[in-house]
């Protein structure tokens, strides 16, 4: 990760934390701990994952109390490090940190403490947002119908082995790039 797009990260990571100070997580103590998690990027090719907390393999599932000394890396997508994602950015980075605090599944506590963010209610529409863009980036078929104008963006060739799920017709391909 180059100098630029560390220190973007960097400032989302306290942007986040100050937020989750006032929020009121403010045990000092994991506070500082999740200031000190290494931070990495995911393969640019990933359209399902925006972010993902990797653990030590001997701690995450053994450990009876999850915390952040548990964690190894929190992954990002390269693209969130985009001015126009900074928003999404910050809320992948919290979610992230959730998960580092111990709060492992994503069960009823996990999204209420998820849902005290200030623009949480905008995560669903950048995610969406956000995945059809990877998808659009990514894709280098379209995989038409012939008959009902389906369009499915895809990054292999389907070669005539599927079909419509409307109409049941072969599914032609078509080049993106």
């Amino acid at each position: 990760m180059n100098l630029e797009k560390s220190h973007i990260l960097q400032k989302s990571v306290n942007n986040v934390l100050e937020t989750m100070t006032t929020l009121g997580f403010n045990v000092t103590k994991e506070i500082n701990e999740l200031k000190n998690i290494k931070l990495g990027l995911l393969r640019k090719s990933s359209v399902y994952r925006h972010g993902v907390t990797r653990y030590f393999p001997t701690r995450k599932w053994n450990s009876i109390n999850p915390n952040p000394s548990c964690v190894r890396v929190v992954d990002i997508h390269p693209l969130l490090l985009e001015p126009e994602w900074k928003i999404y950015r910050e809320i992948i980075i919290f979610h992230e940190f959730i998960h580092c605090l111990g709060y492992l599944g994503h069960n009823k506590t996990f999204y209420k403490l998820e849902s005290l963010w200030p623009t949480i209610n905008q995560k669903k529409a950048l995610g969406t947002k956000f995945m059809e863009m990877l998808r659009l980036k990514n894709s280098t078929w379209k995989w038409v119908c012939p008959k009902c104008n389906i369009e499915v963006l895809r990054q292999r060739k389907s070669s005539g082995k599927y079909i419509c799920i409307k109409c049941n017709s072969k599914l032609l391909d078509k080049a993106i790039k």
